[in-house]
């Protein structure tokens, strides 16, 4: 039985390229149009075949992803398979016989228009930027207007009869995208205990105290466990308050690792465990 992949699509993104990287080309692909549709369907249990998600998380210049955060806290039946970089080339497209003069804006994905900041300033000044839902709709949009840009990819570009203009105006020289691969809890497959490159994410709710969130890391630090990534994400109906989402470069199954979690639970108001997966 084939197991559907859903990604932020249309197709022609970057998301849909890293599901065809990771799952192949014969993978049966299901594009949706928010996070927020992803994460409803991967825990949708009325479906026969329960799929899987390939979402982004984090880039190297614009930093997290927070649609797929606040999604991984609104969904406790969530958890993550694993995590792979993809590098994101990011060109400048229009349509044909289109010059750089002529362009008045420039639309994509608020990622992608982040991650040419520096080059858009430098090559079009004037142009209005703006945010589209995703780099595909963004391709989509410029075929329709001789003055519109797009900043997406090359697939994208062949698939809306667009050329390009500029190639690779990302701002960094390596431009990644992390992603994980995520099912819901039911169908989840737990990393082999003692893999190599494990990290696990966990989710924290603490008090609005003073010195909180530094007494809740502190038995990270006594267990000489590594943090690889720590992001707060504002908690709904609570106003200042927030979660913390924080990475770790080890297994929690182990004995001096699950020690350190019981005591971090023990200072939190709440303590979720999202995953232990391996990295590539």
């Amino acid at each position: 039985m084939t197991i559907p992949i859903l990604y932020l699509g249309p197709e022609g993104t970057h998301s849909h390229e890293a599901a065809r990287r990771r799952f192949g080309p014969q993978a049966t692909l299901v594009p949706c149009l928010s996070h927020y549709e992803i994460f409803s369907r991967l825990g949708n249990g009325r479906t026969l075949r329960q799929p899987l998600a390939v979402v982004p998380v984090e880039n190297s210049s614009e930093g997290p992803v927070t649609q797929t955060l606040d999604q991984l806290a609104h969904h406790p039946e969530a958890t993550i398979l694993d995590s792979f970089s993809l590098p994101i080339l990011q060109h400048l497209l229009a349509r044909p016989g289109t010059r750089l003069a002529g362009i008045r804006r420039v639309c994509s994905h608020p990622q992608a228009l982040g991650q040419c900041r520096d080059t858009l300033a430098r090559l079009l000044p004037r142009a209005e930027l703006i945010p589209e839902s995703s780099t595909a709709a963004a391709a989509d949009r410029a075929a329709q207007d001789a003055k519109t840009a797009a900043i997406a990819s090359d697939a994208a570009a062949k698939l809306h009869g667009l050329v390009t203009l500029r190639k690779n105006i990302q701002d960094g020289t390596r431009n990644v995208t992390r992603f994980f691969t995520v099912a819901a809890t039911r169908r989840g497959r737990p990393a082999p205990v003692g893999a190599k490159n494990l990290r696990s994410l966990i989710y924290l709710v603490i008090g609005n105290r003073p010195g909180s969130l530094l007494h809740v890391l502190a038995p990270f630090d006594a267990a000489g466990v590594n943090l690889t990534f720590i992001q707060s994400r504002p908690l709904p109906g609570r106003p200042w308050e927030y979660g913390f989402f924080i990475e770790a470069a080890t297994d929690w199954r182990s004995a001096p690792a699950q020690a350190a979690w019981e005591l971090v639970c023990a200072l939190s108001e709440s303590g979720r465990r999202i995953g232990i997966y391996p990295v590539a």
